[in-house]
């Protein structure tokens, strides 16, 4: 009876020292980062709306060969960070991004260490030399910039957002305003004015009257896309 103890309590020590062994595998230690980008102009979207799926393939509890995926989010400028083991990784451009890469196309990426790759997206529109001027006679905000279509889809509208801290979208902001009219001829630059509405100061006193700033993007919708085209955040004073 006591050797038989002696001998379960080895088979169980042996089993927990394979199981610690299993468990304190050293967790990874690279970075891939980079952008999504448009002839190596960052793309901006929705702050992690979007999804890139990284796929590497690897060896599961059962000691069989897998695929395991990784889902890393773009923020709101378009760039994306994940903390990978090194290898080699398939890159997916999920569908519902406002650019019109397929979810079937791929790309392939070493990561060796800590590594930089951009990744080429075609949005359904552009907008390029956005300006931003504040006027303190009616509290408004106007934008300009040139729209430039890139893809078959129609464009909606576009839209001025303004917000009180530097992620601005259309579910972060306090107000905006849509340009619905004169998009059809694209080959001159588009206006859209905002005004600030009082409810702004009044509820946020310390950013708008004392800090005098608010924070303000382009978005385009697209027509049949989920999500949105945006330029990056500006900061522009209310002076």
């Amino acid at each position: 009876m006591k050797n038989k103890l002696i001998l379960l309590a080895v088979i169980t020590f042996a089993i927990i020292i394979a199981g610690c062994k299993y468990d304190n595998y050293d967790p990874p230690t690279s970075f891939l980062t980079g952008k999504m980008i448009y002839n190596n102009i960052p793309v901006g979207v929705r702050s992690n709306a979007t999804q890139l799926e990284l796929w590497q393939w690897t060896w599961d509890t059962r000691g069989v060969i897998a695929r395991a995926k990784i889902i890393a989010y773009i923020a709101q400028d378009g760039s994306y960070s994940a903390r990978l083991f090194d290898g080699d990784y398939k890159i997916v451009r999920l569908a519902g991004a406002p650019w019109s890469n397929p979810n079937t196309d791929t790309l392939l990426v070493t990561v060796k260490g800590n590594t930089t790759f951009d990744v080429p997206v075609s949005p359904y529109f552009i907008i390029t030399g956005e300006t931003y001027t504040y006027s303190n006679a009616d509290s408004s905000v106007t934008a300009t910039g040139l729209i430039t279509k890139v893809g078959s889809n129609a464009i909606t509208n576009m839209t001025l957002y303004a917000g009180y801290t530097g992620i601005v979208d259309n579910t972060n902001s306090f107000g905006n305003q849509a340009l619905t009219t004169g998009l059809v001829d694209l080959s001159t630059p588009k206006t859209v004015k905002f005004k600030i509405p009082k409810t702004a100061f009044t509820n946020y006193p310390s950013y708008l009257s004392q800090r005098g700033y608010v924070y303000v993007r382009l978005g385009i919708q697209i027509s049949g896309v989920s999500e949105r085209y945006f330029t990056q955040v500006q900061k522009i004073s209310l002076q």
